[in-house]
């Protein structure tokens, strides 16, 4: 009994310390029958600041609301799944303190559920919610709750269903609501213009953030360009014909960091350098030109002499580009994180460039660059620092990978999908090499403890009876 209380007699700077390294779940849960001091102090304002709640897929809706139930002080929740509404009931009750939400995006949405949320968290700051589908009238009602959320920064209606399209009219009460509002993510737009046009208007002075599936025009581009404080811009195309001379406009933001345009057409691709050679992207840190059929070698080569910070860079579907395009890759000295899968013209070569000049380089994705062969190791293996490397879709058979064991030893994940032509040998032995390796084949995984929900988004089979158990 003296060791006890000596021990709860800690200061609650020790305390605090103590608990800190403890998971959320576990400083929920853990720490309640202890005593009533250790009670208070697990509910400090320190530990709950910027914890983020987002249950495992595996946990119940029942052990979920347990959670709940003893999280008096939690800030952030994070839905990974479609959770039955009593779930929301009972972070309502029982998470006063909560300041953003964030529900999935198939969550099936009703206006009732979100009257419910902002009456019980009418300060909230953040907040992800999927619009309901088809009706109207509802979206219109949600728009109009929305709108008097006086403290919103992060609005995100987002929805999983690829018909979710906001209707005509429903971002006017945000537009005229929401005073806070910094960040915004749309989700799909359609062609509609002159909605988004005036809450891009109403909001110019304050976006820091931006994100929209849009038939982008002119209009829409010179309306997002007064948007001056933009740092983040994330744009999905719809439209095959627009000209460069359409979004000209948007050489006037300056201060953007993360920069996303899907589907760029031919010709704004062809005259793309111009925006870097600007001095736009000067302080780019996270490129996407993803699906972007046209990206070619200038384009690459472009950026990588004019984005001196860039970590992050996506040009899957570049079927333009070249293996010269990657010859000044090197320049871009913090790259973490390079995309170039499906970018079916590249060869071994492309990444002599990148072994030799990416050097802090964290994940890389060359799948489905199927003129590729297994001598492309050779050189890959010279980013010693990758933690991720996707080789889906290729003609590999695994003769090199010998190579990724002796060079690779922060690697935690391979991708090897539908590569026809692996020979189980050499993975088996990839395996027996480096066993805490996650190695993922078409239909079979090497790792047990695979999260199944990983497995069935991946459509592999965790265990396939063709593996042996020995090797495991």
């Amino acid at each position: 009994m003296a060791t006890g209380k000596q021990f709860d007699d800690l200061p609650n700077e020790v305390l605090l310390k103590i608990f800190s390294y403890l998971s959320i779940e576990d400083l929920s849960m853990s720490t309640h029958d202890v005593s009533i001091r250790w009670r208070e102090v697990s509910q400090d304002n320190k530990l709950w600041k910027n914890a983020v709640f987002s249950p495992r897929k595996e946990i119940t809706d029942k052990e979920i609301i347990k959670y709940l139930e003893n999280m008096p002080a939690l800030k952030s929740f994070s839905a990974t799944r479609i959770m039955a509404n009593i779930v929301i009931d009972t972070l309502c009750r029982s998470c006063r303190a909560i300041q953003s939400i964030e529900l999935h995006t198939s969550h099936n949405m009703k206006v009732p559920l979100l009257q419910k949320i902002i009456h019980h968290f009418p300060h909230i700051e953040s907040l992800k919610v999927p619009l309901p589908y088809p009706v109207l009238l509802e979206q219109l009602k949600f728009a109009e709750l929305i709108g008097q959320c006086q403290s919103l920064r992060r609005l995100s209606l987002d929805g999983n269903s690829g018909h979710t399209f906001i209707r005509q009219g429903v971002l006017i009460p945000i537009a005229y609501g929401c005073p806070s509002l910094q960040h915004m993510h749309l989700g799909n737009y359609g062609q509609i213009d002159e909605d988004i046009q005036n809450i891009l208007q109403k909001k110019s002075h304050h976006l820091l953030s931006f994100s929209c599936k849009i038939f982008v025009t002119k209009d829409i581009a010179e309306h997002i360009s007064e948007c001056t404080k933009l740092q983040h811009l994330e744009i999905e195309n719809y439209n095959d014909h627009l000209l460069f001379d359409d979004i000209k406009s948007l050489l006037k933001i300056t201060h953007l960091k993360y920069f996303t345009f899907r589907f760029c057409s031919e010709d704004v691709v062809n005259n793309l350098p111009l925006f870097f050679l600007s001095g736009m992207f000067s302080q780019i840190v996270h490129l996407d030109l993803s699906e972007s059929y046209y990206i070619n070698d200038i384009t690459v080569t472009t950026i990588c002499e004019t984005c001196p910070q860039l970590r992050h860079l996506n040009v899957c579907g570049g079927q333009s580009l070249q293996n010269d395009g990657l010859r000044y890759i090197g320049k871009c000295v913090h790259l973490e994180h390079l995309d170039l899968s499906v970018c079916m013209d590249l060869t071994d070569g492309s990444m002599e460039y990148v072994g030799s000049g990416c050097h802090n380089l964290k994940k890389l994705d060359i799948s489905g660059c199927y003129k590729m062969t297994d001598r492309v190791i050779e050189h890959v293996v010279k980013c010693t620092e990758l933690r991720v490397l996707k080789f889906n879709y290729n003609d590999l058979t695994g003769s090199t990978f010998h190579l990724i064991s002796t060079h690779l030893q922060h690697l935690a994940e391979v991708h090897l999908e539908n590569c026809m032509y692996l020979d189980d040998v050499y993975v088996d032995e990839l395996h027996k090499q480096m066993p805490r390796l996650k190695i993922i084949v078409a239909r079979r995984c090497k790792e047990l403890y695979l999260d199944p929900e990983d497995a069935v988004l991946f459509d592999y089979l965790c265990i396939s009876e063709e593996l042996s158990l020995s090797q495991v």
